[in-house]
């Protein structure tokens, strides 16, 4: 798929002299919230025992589970779904530290501007969670309250090939050793022969 031309060995110097195809992850819309001096009720899936302490908590990811899609017009989609976010909780017990997963469901009613109908790409709908937890409580054998700010985002991506215009495959400068007599200049330059 790439067309390579003579001279074409990562010279700037030759211009741009090379086509690449490159396999990425394109955003096709999204749309975030953000909610300040939020609290939220999370539920366990294992049980904490009584007496136990709040130490911290966590997002580690989230998912949107069970959407549906209505088509609005002017490119315009209705998603319909619940973004299900999973934090790490850590609690302390006896003196020891103990970790568990706990999850929040929360139903969304989004607008997004998603692949055309006719279009053969295979997109998917992601979400983001990005929560820096203030406080938090233990409120029940299988309940924890968190508070904290939000931020979330939920975005239409896909895998595409994109073409672009290249100067050709990096030429990197040979190695140089290093005897530790003094520790300046240690690294190579790109500057000199490309």
């Amino acid at each position: 798929m790439s067309a390579i031309k003579a001279g074409c060995g990562g010279n700037f110097q030759d211009g741009l002299c090379c086509r690449m195809v490159i396999e990425v992850k394109r955003v096709f819309d999204g749309c975030a919230t953000s909610d300040s001096n939020i609290t939220l009720t999370l539920t366990t899936v294992d049980p904490i025992p009584q007496g136990a302490e709040f130490v911290s908590a966590r997002v580690i990811g989230s998912e949107l589970v069970g959407y549906s899609i209505t088509s609005c017009g002017n490119d315009l989609s209705r998603v319909i779904g619940e973004v299900v976010t999973t934090f790490a909780v850590t609690y302390s017990f006896g003196g020891v530290l103990t970790t568990v997963q706990a999850e929040l469901s929360e139903n969304r009613d989004v607008l997004l501007r998603l692949p055309q109908n006719n279009s053969a790409v295979m997109y998917s709908i992601e979400v983001q969670t990005n929560m820096r937890i203030g406080s938090g409580a233990i409120i029940g054998t299988n309940a924890i309250s968190v508070t904290g700010c939000r931020v979330q985002i939920i975005k239409v991506t896909a895998p595409v090939d994109i073409l672009i215009p290249t100067y050709g495959y990096c030429k990197y400068p040979p190695c140089v050793g290093n005897e530790c007599p003094g520790i300046d200049n240690i690294f190579p330059t790109f500057d000199g022969d490309f």
